[in-house]
């Protein structure tokens, strides 16, 4: 699977675990509430999320498996499979590109939370966002570092 289709598939998984959690977060309440009167009265979860999540990633882990084999590779980020001295030199430079990323982007959503406090009754699920906009931020550095060192080097 090319880099571009990794890439894609990772930000919408990004994105439906983001559009998961934020269902649950406004069903948690009510799903408390049930539970504390015993199960008398009902309470509405948004599923559909979560069931484009799940399909999403059954899609991509088919389309890995095929070229992954092995327990030991589930375990490592599949942008660490690198074949040669290039790739690891290409893999050194997108992570370092996604810390500097990481770097100047956390102290900026630690100044957007103190803020939380006026936004919260508009968008009571801003911290949701905000962390999976943090790894979006991370995951678009690497790859685009990845990519740019990539047509650099002649590949």
């Amino acid at each position: 699977m090319s880099l571009k289709r990794k890439a894609c598939f990772h930000l919408a998984l990004y994105g439906l675990a983001c559009w998961t959690l934020i269902s649950f977060m406004e069903a948690a309440p009510r799903i408390a509430q049930f539970f504390q009167t015993e199960g008398s009265g009902s309470f509405e979860l948004n599923i559909t999320p979560f069931l484009l999540f799940t399909v999403c990633a059954a899609l991509y882990i088919y389309a890995e498996k095929k070229k992954r084999n092995g327990k030991k590779h589930r375990l490592v980020p599949d942008e660490f499979e690198e074949q040669d001295e290039r790739e690891r030199m290409m893999t050194a430079k997108a992570c370092r590109s996604s810390y500097i990323a990481v770097y100047f982007s956390l102290p900026a959503a630690a100044v957007l939370l103190l803020f939380y406090p006026l936004i919260q009754p508009h968008l009571p699920f801003f911290p949701i966002l905000l962390i999976f906009i943090l790894m979006m931020i991370q995951h678009l550095a690497y790859v685009f570092t990845f990519h740019k060192h990539g047509k650099n080097s002649g590949s």
